[in-house]
């Protein structure tokens, strides 16, 4: 079962919502994720958060819906949306699609980004998708797919890539030690429809962009 999270950023659009409400899911809103589905008339079977930024009407509209509510403190050791991927993970979920997780809080894009590594550690495939990216995180070899001109960048997360090898872009690497901080990764290409990302250990997170 896959997980798709709305949380409080730049909402997605309503394609890229209801495409990946497809097939066996659960939908959870962080916060005010829920003002999004609301939006677009779309049913949450979790709403999770301390409520600060959510309308009691659409509260109360959901909750008669038979959306399942659970509230917590203002003050807490947990973001909204880490609350989220808790309930997921409780939900033995097997893939987590983080939507609304980009936008002007750039602390909140960071965190979402250590929410990738905390799916990882919990064996579960995670991608935060917006209207422009897609980011995961992987710590094995692995094949991505696009279109030829595709940008893609990747980054090591909290400790360097070993002998990270790039197969079919336009910027090829043959066992280069990739450190953190280190950019000439960043904004590489797609020259066919796959491009093979192979190295011996590290947490390696991937972006795909579109301009």
């Amino acid at each position: 079962m896959k997980a798709v999270i709305i949380s409080g950023g730049t909402p997605p659009s309503e394609k890229l919502l209801k495409d990946e409400l497809v097939g066996n899911y659960v939908l959870i809103c962080a916060d005010s994720g829920a003002k999004c589905a609301y939006e677009y008339k779309i049913i949450p079977d979790y709403i999770i958060g301390d409520f600060d930024s959510t309308d009691d009407y659409i509260l109360k509209f959901f909750l008669n819906k038979k959306s399942i509510i659970e509230t917590y403190p203002i003050e807490k050791d947990y973001t909204d949306t880490e609350l989220a991927v808790i309930k997921a993970l409780e939900l033995k979920v097997d893939k987590i699609v983080f939507l609304g997780c980009t936008g002007t809080r750039l602390d909140h894009t960071f965190g979402n980004l250590a929410l990738l590594y905390k799916c990882l550690d919990n064996n579960t495939e995670a991608f935060i998708k917006d209207n422009n990216n897609i980011i995961t995180m992987v710590n094995h070899s692995v094949i991505i797919k696009g279109q030829k001109g595709d940008k893609f960048s990747i980054f090591a997360y909290n400790k360097p890539i070993i002998n990270l090898s790039i197969f079919g872009a336009k910027y090829s690497l043959n066992k280069y030690i990739l450190k953190i901080g280190d950019n000439v990764t960043i904004s590489n290409e797609f020259v066919n429809n796959e491009v093979k990302i192979d190295f011996e250990s590290g947490n390696l997170i991937i972006m795909k962009s579109i301009d």
